[in-house]
C-alpha cells in the first residue's frame, strides 16, 4: 500500500464457468473463463494494486479464478478461502441475507492490510459497490450497474480509515475493468 493513499478494496467476480453441473459450487472455469481470469490478472498486475490479503469464496470457480489472477502478480499475497462467502452470496441472491453481512466480513480485516481483494459472485459484489459508494459514484458506478458486473470484472474502491469504519457511502470507486475492455 502506498503511504497516504488510504485503503483499497478490490472486488473480482469469478470468470466464466461451466453452465451445467450437478452441484453449483463445483462449477469449473470453462475455456473462456480461463482466458478471462488470465487477462484480469494482467490488468490487476498493471493497476498499481498490491494485494496484502485475498478472501476467496469457497466455490471452485472463484478458486480457479484467483489462481489464474494471482499468477500474474509480482508478489502472491496470502489467500484465505471463505466458504461462508459462497453461502452468503447464495443467500443474498435468494433475498435471505443482506449486503451488510458481506460488509461485516470486510470489516473483520486487520488494519495491517492495505489492499484487500475479495473474489466472489453476483449479485453480492455489485450490491457491495452500491452500498459502499452510495450515490456519489458517478460514471464508474453507473457502469457497474449498467454492465451487470460481468464475469472476471474488477472494481477498485478506495476509502480512508480503518477497515472497521467501512460502510455505506464511505468509499469511492476509482476503477472498473471488464474483459471486454481488453
Amino acid at each position: 500500500m502506498i503511504v497516504g493513499a488510504g485503503r483499497r478494496l478490490v472486488l473480482i467476480r469469478h470468470a466464466q464457468a461451466e453452465r451445467e453441473t450437478a452441484v453449483d459450487k463445483e462449477r469449473r472455469l470453462d475455456a473462456r473463463g480461463r482466458e478471462e481470469a488470465s487477462r484480469a490478472g494482467r490488468w490487476l498486475a498493471g493497476s498499481g494494486v498490491t494485494p496484502d490479503l485475498v478472501r476467496v469464496s469457497g466455490a471452485r470457480r472463484t478458486t480457479e479464478t484467483w489462481e489464474r489472477v494471482g499468477t500474474a502478480l509480482p508478489r502472491l499475497p496470502v489467500a484465505v478461502h471463505e466458504p461462508g462467502l459462497y453461502d452468503l452470496s447464495v443467500e443474498i441472491h435468494r433475498g435471505e441475507a443482506g449486503i451488510g453481512e458481506l460488509v461485516a466480513m470486510v470489516r473483520g480485516s486487520s488494519d495491517d492490510v492495505g489492499d484487500l481483494v475479495v473474489v466472489g459472485h453476483n449479485p453480492s459484489l455489485p450490491g457491495l459497490v452500491r452500498l459502499l459508494v452510495g450515490t456519489a459514484g458517478g460514471d464508474l458506478s453507473r457502469l457497474v450497474e449498467e454492465s451487470g458486473f460481468p464475469t472476471a470484472s474488477i472494481a477498485v474502491l478506495e476509502f480512508d480509515g480503518s477497515w472497521q469504519g467501512i460502510g455505506p457511502g464511505t468509499a469511492r470507486i476509482t476503477a472498473f475493468w471488464t474483459p471486454s475492455q481488453g
